[in-house]
């Protein structure tokens, strides 16, 4: 059983993950459900955010998952870009995944990774934007993923 708290890394970060790391996505919806209440929402890390705004776009909750994912892109603010070593890397790590929009991010994971959190909230949010054809909204955040080389 899970007990939810309302500070930062409560119980629910971890099995949010993990149900969505395998594609339980009643379970993760279960999980993401208590976290989405008015006032909580305010106490999520960035990855559980983003994790909650996953949950709703994967059920096609498109407008519903904007609200935590500018919550997290709030939270990571502006990390430092990559240097030219880790943006190559970065560029043929893109080149070769397929679907990563789409996978949770690890709430233990988060440290010394903020520009690729902001990558991919950006990436989710693009992506539900482009689903509720809000093409003018969702322009600026095309021409930010498209210097790592990432088309919606």
């Amino acid at each position: 059983m899970v007990i939810l708290g309302n500070e930062k890394g409560n119980g629910a970060d971890r099995p949010l993950y993990r149900a969505l790391a395998i594609g339980d996505y009643p379970g993760a919806w279960l999980l993401a459900r208590p976290l989405l209440e008015p006032g909580r929402a305010d106490c999520l890390s960035a990855s559980t955010a983003f994790n909650c705004g996953l949950c709703l776009f994967m059920l096609e909750e498109y407008e519903r998952a904007l609200m935590p994912l500018r919550r997290a892109e709030r939270l990571l603010g502006s990390p430092a870009g990559l240097n030219v070593a880790e943006r190559k890397g970065f560029l043929q790590a893109v080149s070769v995944s397929k679907n990563t929009a789409l996978l949770p991010l690890d709430p233990e994971g988060e440290e010394g990774m903020g520009r690729y959190c902001l990558i991919r909230v950006r990436w989710l949010t693009a992506l539900c934007l482009v689903r509720l054809e809000r093409k003018q909204e969702a322009a600026p955040v095309l021409r930010f993923l498209e210097q790592y080389h990432i088309e919606i």
